[in-house]
């Protein structure tokens, strides 16, 4: 069966949204340039197609964690975690999503601070990532560095008036970008040393709406049995970015 979105509400297409999606094809057009080489590199200069590689990063990331998100409604799983958690937050956050082909790389624009995901592991069906905020275009992994210095995000961390969108009117239009816009309303719950959430994520292009719920944590063994009393054992682990990026076709369950 496939897996589908949940489409909670819908709305015209926003567009500031498609505005944004045109203006971005030149970053996207540079990242592509950048992922064709073929090799990985971390801030050190690290190939990170290297297992020795992605050890050391591992080591260096002490608070590395596992992740397990599914896409859909899964009522009887929401209840048992809000029955289950300890305590929650809800926070509505805006993000801007970076989509290579890559998909060890999971990089999004928050509060025009660059942060990036990387994919250093699985096991039992658990992804594991480790991540890192960027305050500079030196310290960012490629191809991110160009996006970096593409949308000078040092002066926009540096000067309150400026925004995201403001950047991206002085970028020149080009073909082939992946770059998504999301609000999301998100509730997150904490069960022990474990994290849970579910959210709601709205695509500004479309304005689709769709739900996801993640557990995640350091402990592999707790979330493999959270993970079965809450029934999601078999459920297809998708990453946020991968679930979003247009050119990617939902997986099958």
């Amino acid at each position: 069966m496939a897996l589908s979105p949940v489409r909670l509400t819908t709305s015209n297409p926003s567009s500031a949204g498609s505005v944004r999606a045109t203006i971005f094809s030149w970053v996207g057009a540079l990242v592509g340039i950048s992922c064709a080489v073929g090799l990985l590199w971390d801030p050190a200069g690290n190939d990170m197609s290297s297992s020795k590689t992605k050890s050391k990063i591992l080591k260096g990331h002490p608070s590395a964690r596992f992740e397990y998100r599914v896409w859909g409604e899964y009522r009887t799983a929401r209840k048992l975690i809000r029955k289950l958690a300890d305590s929650e937050i809800r926070e509505e956050l805006e993000d801007c999503y970076l989509l290579v082909d890559d998909e060890t790389f999971n990089a999004k624009i928050r509060d025009n601070t660059l942060k990036v995901k990387q994919l250093i592991a699985e096991d039992k069906g658990f992804e594991r990532w480790v991540s890192d905020k960027y305050r500079s275009a030196d310290s960012t992994p490629s191809p991110f560095d160009v996006v970096y210095e593409a949308l000078d995000l040092d002066r926009l961390r540096k000067e309150k008036r400026f925004k995201l969108t403001d950047a991206l009117k002085g970028l020149d239009a080009d073909s082939g970008v992946r770059v998504v816009f999301v609000t999301k309303q998100r509730r997150r719950y904490f069960i022990g040393d474990l994290k849970a959430e579910v959210t709601d994520v709205k695509i500004a292009e479309t304005g689709e709406i769709v739900r996801t719920l993640s557990i995640e944590g350091d402990d592999l063994q707790e979330l493999v049995k959270l993970r079965k009393k809450l029934g999601l054992k078999g459920e297809p682990n998708t990453s946020m970015a991968q679930f979003i990026d247009p050119e990617v076709e939902p997986e099958s369950a």
